[in-house]
């Protein structure tokens, strides 16, 4: 038992002693075992607490890394798209280059995988340029990345 690790298991013999001569000597020894007893369950408490946060910090580091690895895959998918849509290696995407994104198979998809259908070319068209009728990296990436999420952040977007 604790009281016997916290004693060396010799306290009964001691306090039979001691009780001869003094009644009441009990309660100090039963009361030095119970602080001690509070004593090494804080401590392991601690250690327990201590461990849990060093783990949730290095999830939280982990999950930071996870993002950031996802970020920089989602702008290499985007600058594959945007490559194959550039038909003439401008750098730029004109309104024909980018409606012919739209009614290649293949592009669709990866349309679809970004949450924009067909129906959406000319729209989106219009949010990523600049009013100059041709949409560079620089709008592409920057316009692309602000719309992504859900529905709502495209509405915002344009706004």
């Amino acid at each position: 038992t604790m009281v016997q690790v916290l004693t060396v298991d010799s306290v009964h013999a001691f306090i039979r002693e001691i009780v001869h001569y003094l009644p009441l000597a009990w309660i100090f020894f039963y009361a030095y075992i119970a602080v001690a007893y509070l004593v090494l369950m804080n401590l392991v408490t601690a250690i327990i607490v201590d461990n849990a946060m060093e783990t949730s910090r290095n999830d939280h580091e982990h999950q930071l890394q996870e993002k950031t690895s996802k970020q920089v895959r989602e702008m290499n998918e985007l600058r594959r798209l945007f490559v194959m849509m550039d038909e003439d290696g401008s750098g730029t995407l004109c309104w024909n280059e980018f409606r012919r994104s739209f009614k290649d198979r293949d592009m669709r998809k990866k349309w679809r995988l970004l949450d924009f259908r067909p129906e959406d070319c000319k729209e989106l068209f219009t949010l990523l340029d600049d009013g100059d009728g041709e949409i560079v990296t620089t709008e592409f990436f920057e316009g692309l990345n602000r719309m992504k999420g859900v529905a709502q952040a495209r509405d915002v977007f344009r706004l």
